[in-house]
């Protein structure tokens, strides 16, 4: 396998059939079909499934062409990296981060690394961590920040940080003067969960052999949370994510007793290199995280 063949393959892909995709490359097209079918040859397996109306990747070809794109960024990043190593980090980064996490992170993460190195090019990708996951295996993404992920042999993790999770409510659900609050006593609250965080909490409960009656699930953390700021119902998340609401009297946070909490860690594949751009945006995503909690007092 070459790196051309990559390219081609990705040129085929984008371009929908090989006739466009010759003219787009300048190559010709009895060519590019013999570099596809040797790919395919290689692997054992068809990549494209051609037809009147030109081409469509079958299962296999759309794994081929998450991998194959990572590559192709790696080599182009490593190349802009070798090439400027004397200078200052420069290229693609992509960073993976949870709705939770992402609104406190993302815009002074980008202000840091504009700052500090104006030639390295920012995407934030906001996902759940198990989706976050998957795409460090795939190599779509190049760092990630997730809470509490499953393990995976391809990932490597450093830890950050562990969050308070509370309960959350407007003064009238949750009175200011409620110091904690045990997994028994959610009953008598009327409570909307995000999946996620439902995940997050289940352990504590099957541990204390309490099953929580939920109000209401939903998969959109900003809707949980604006229904629990117009006092529909309480809710559960990190304390991070309502400090500013909890310092404005908006909102009541409540710390649980024994405390729950939730793990945020940093993970890179273990399977790429990690070029220099790459490595300083880890330093900036940690400095960052680490920032949010040591700026926001206990509830």
């Amino acid at each position: 396998m070459e790196l051309r063949q990559l390219r081609y393959f990705l040129g085929v892909t984008a371009a929908g059939s090989f006739g466009r995709a010759a003219s787009q490359l300048h190559i010709a097209q009895p060519a590019l079909s013999r570099q596809i079918k040797a790919l395919e040859e290689e692997f054992g397996v068809e990549l494209l499934f051609r037809n009147a109306r030109g081409v469509q990747l079958t299962e296999a070809g759309e794994r081929f062409r998450a991998l194959a794109e990572a590559m192709v960024r790696s080599i182009e990043n490593m190349r802009l990296e070798v090439s400027n190593l004397a200078d200052e980090p420069s290229g693609l980064v992509v960073v993976g981060l949870p709705p939770s996490i992402a609104h406190l992170v993302t815009i002074h993460l980008i202000e840091a690394c504009e700052a500090r190195f104006p030639k390295v090019t920012l995407r934030i990708i906001e996902a759940l961590s198990v989706f976050l996951v998957d795409w460090l295996e795939l190599g779509k993404i190049d760092v990630a920040v997730l809470t509490n992920p499953r393990d995976s042999y391809a990932i490597e993790r450093r830890d950050l940080a562990e969050e308070d999770m509370v309960l959350v409510g407007v003064p009238a659900r949750v009175p200011s003067g409620l110091k904690s609050v045990r997994l028994e006593q959610l009953e008598n609250y009327k409570i909307v969960i995000s999946q996620g965080f439902e995940r997050v909490i289940q352990p504590w409960c099957e541990a204390a052999n309490v099953t929580p009656h939920y109000a209401m699930k939903l998969d959109s953390v900003p809707i949980v949370q604006d229904m629990t700021r117009r006092g529909l119902y309480c809710t559960i998340v990190p304390y991070g994510m309502v400090h500013n609401d909890v310092a404005a009297g908006r909102l009541n946070a409540v710390r649980f007793d024994p405390p729950i909490t939730r793990r945020l860690v940093m993970a890179f594949s273990s399977r790429r290199p990690i070029s220099l751009s790459m490595s300083r945006v880890f330093e900036l995503l940690e400095a960052e995280v680490n920032m949010i909690q040591t700026q926001i007092r206990d509830p």
